[in-house]
């Protein structure tokens, strides 16, 4: 679809100069092809790694990890994960395997970002471009590996359905959509799941929160309490809920840990995980809210994630893309970055 194809009503306008708009959507047009490009560009050609020293290889390869485009984390910050990722790429390089990661992306839906609080169970830009970031670490990674890496994405549903009632069939289904756009992109090579649903049970799990420690949260706790739940809480409710995470989040890590080994990442580091950029410039949760597009001056396009605390949500504008955007999206979101303010 050519941009002189598409005709908006002047509502649709984002900045009331048709010249502007016909720019906002050559930029966003622009970007989305060349998320596509990134996609076709894979080098999947096999390739023997004997001879090549593990050590060397982990170190290059955790050189990688913290660059800007993966981590938000420092040089400094990230040293203190040196040695376990480290240990994990050695073992794998060793044994001539793809490098193995385990990537944190949620309970298998999406926080409301509108005053319904209505959940979302079907991944949208966000994933998208978390599976391009895989794409592009397995590039960078091949110059040094031709083995690659192997991602693991860890979707903790029960847990989920153990704190915020979210029933297992609608994780379920957002998962099968996940595991299609994977086929769709080709990626099966070097990405699949990890579900905790398809390995345990809500009944092997311990919901007893007597003894844990509790406090009042505060205004921005309970919020993110509700959004989760996709409905409005107390305070009461929330400090159940809390407690609830706290004793289930540390069985489902145990759990999903006996299923494999591997470097353990999330999109904000832990104590114990590395932090991994779901897009670039991103330091937040994929599952707090929905992936759109800010265009800011000089035709540069940015990713931003928008939450249900966003002021700039009713900004947001939707522009039709079939023929760019894999399934199962054939929209994208965007507002102009003057309204949502500098990073």
């Amino acid at each position: 679809m050519a941009t002189d194809d598409i005709r908006h009503p002047p509502e649709h306008d984002p900045a009331g100069d048709p010249h502007r708009w016909t720019s906002v959507v050559t930029a966003i047009r622009s970007y989305l092809h060349d998320v596509a490009e990134d996609f076709r560009g894979r080098d999947l050609r096999p390739a023997d790694p004997r001879g090549e020293d593990p050590e060397t290889i982990a170190d290059a390869v955790f050189d990688l990890l913290t660059r800007r485009e993966f981590t938000y984390l420092s040089k400094a910050r990230s040293r203190s994960y040196r040695a376990a990722i480290v240990a994990d790429l050695i073992r794998d390089a060793a044994a001539g395997l793809p490098l193995r990661f385990f990537y944190d992306i949620g309970g298998g839906y999406r926080a409301g970002v509108d005053g319904r609080r209505a959940l979302s169970f079907s991944p949208g830009l966000g994933e998208l471009l978390a599976l391009r970031q895989i794409t592009r670490l397995d590039r960078q990674v091949r110059a040094v590996y031709p083995r690659g890496v192997r991602f693991c994405l860890v979707v903790d549903n029960i847990c989920a359905r153990l704190v915020n009632d979210i029933p297992l069939h609608r994780t379920a289904a957002y998962c099968a959509e996940l595991r299609g756009l994977i086929r769709q992109l080709r990626l099966e090579a070097s990405v699949d799941l990890l579900v905790e649903s398809e390995h345990f049970s809500p009944e092997d799990y311990s919901v007893d929160t007597r003894g844990t420690p509790t406090e009042v949260p505060s205004r921005a706790a309970v919020e993110n309490v509700a959004r989760f739940l996709g409905r409005e809480c107390d305070v009461s409710e929330a400090v159940e809920r809390i407690a609830r995470y706290r004793v289930v989040s540390g069985e489902t890590e145990r759990r999903l840990q006996s299923q494999g080994h591997g470097v353990r990442m999330t999109q904000p580091a832990t104590a114990s995980t590395f932090g991994f950029r779901c897009f670039p410039g991103s330091d937040s949760r994929l599952q707090s809210g929905d992936v759109v597009l800010a265009y800011r001056d000089r035709d540069r396009i940015e990713p931003r994630l928008v939450t249900s605390q966003s002021p700039w949500a009713a900004d947001i504008r939707w522009l039709d893309v079939p023929d760019l955007l894999p399934w199962p999206g054939t929209q994208v979101g965007f507002v102009i970055a003057d309204r949502v303010g500098s990073r």
